[in-house]
């Protein structure tokens, strides 16, 4: 028996038979090839939407730069075809949705006629979202700060030292926001649970620990029993609609346990978490690809391996964002008006709060 961990972390697995991420120096850029130099990047699961979305611009930036590239063709069709994978993999999470909304605003703005003027403007587009820019990919880190004083009428407010927080699986907001609350002095506890196939729970309980955090880690099953065990609940997202915010399985009971038994909760997301249009499907890859929950299941077995759900909003007792704590009510009243993560080059919401 050994307690050593794998040197690759069960969180950043890639589907069986595909490239996986390599070192040495990185091969030209040669036009048309942009989908094979993004592949292994869109088949990293482990990557947060943020640092997905600053790769992919990079990427897609030097290919829109590169010697030779036409300047006939440079446009949303173009760009469609070579952001096929982007799209059908990763578009359901709010800030990729962002990203592509934006590459589609701008060249609809340019000229059919202006092709050189047209990769220059997506690829300055791209850059903006390389260097992180505020009001495109805001500051993962501040969005907690509400819930760590009294000063909200909302009950998911004013965490205390000693108070237990139940956090499922991985979520870099989520973790940002208790190491947050660690250096204002506050010291919770903290219980994980394992986070579906990719064990998510176990990359943020090590973060955790290592900077001084006692943590508990739990199988997902005991998620809604630990419930009544907690202080609070807080949990994060990878997109948020004007009535529904995707989860992984088990939030909704989850959220469901903490409003019969009182428990405050809170999700923690940036306001790019918003997707463009209002609205929030659940991702067709953990539908379609079964063998993340079971790797050659015998003939007659249908494995449902969606991990991921659909959520109301107004389960969440409260949701922390960058722009402030909001109740669900007030937070589906400003996804409908636009008012709430709103970046220029981004589509307003179409869908309208109920």
């Amino acid at each position: 028996m050994t307690n050593e961990e794998p040197d690759v972390s069960t969180f950043e697995w890639t589907p069986p038979g595909t490239i996986s991420p390599t070192g040495g120096e990185p091969e030209p850029h040669v036009v048309g090839d942009l989908a094979d130099d993004l592949l292994a990047t869109l088949e990293n699961r482990g990557l947060t939407a943020a640092d997905l979305v600053r790769k992919v611009a990079r990427e897609t930036s030097a290919w829109l730069n590169a010697e030779g590239c036409p300047d006939g063709g440079v446009g949303v069709a173009l760009l469609d075809h070579e952001l096929t994978l982007l799209r059908s993999a990763h578009a359901w999470r709010g800030p990729v949705a962002r990203f592509l909304g934006a590459l589609e605003a701008v060249a609809a703005a340019i000229p059919d006629d202006g092709k050189p003027a047209l990769r220059e403007a997506l690829s300055t587009e791209c850059v903006r979202w390389v260097d992180g820019a505020p009001e495109l990919l805001p500051d993962r880190g501040r969005c907690a700060s509400a819930l760590l004083d009294g000063g909200s009428i909302l009950p998911a407010a004013g965490l205390e030292s000693g108070e237990v927080i139940l956090i499922h699986g991985w979520s870099e907001t989520v973790a940002r926001g208790v190491e947050l609350a660690q250096a204002k002095g506050i010291t919770p506890e903290i219980i994980v649970s394992e986070g579906g196939p990719d064990l998510g729970g176990r990359r943020l309980a090590r973060r955790l620990v290592a900077s001084g955090l006692a943590v508990r880690f739990i199988y997902d099953a005991a998620l809604v029993d630990a419930v009544r065990r907690v202080d609070r609940l807080w949990l994060g997202t990878e997109a948020i609609g004007a009535r529904e915010f995707i989860g992984r399985v088990g939030t909704r009971a989850a959220l469901e346990r903490a409003r019969e038994l009182d428990i405050p909760s809170a999700v923690i997301a940036t306001t790019d978490k918003i997707t463009p249009d209002g609205q929030v499907t659940e991702p067709t890859w953990a539908a379609d690809e079964p063998w993340h929950l079971w790797e050659g299941a015998p003939h007659g077995v249908t494995v449902e391996s969606q991990s991921f759900e659909s959520v109301p909003l107004d389960l969440a007792g409260a949701f922390a964002t960058n722009e402030g704590l909001f109740g669900a009510l007030e937070l589906a009243k400003r996804i409908g008006q636009g008012s709430l993560g709103t970046a220029s080059g981004q589509a307003r919401p179409a869908v309208s709060a109920t």
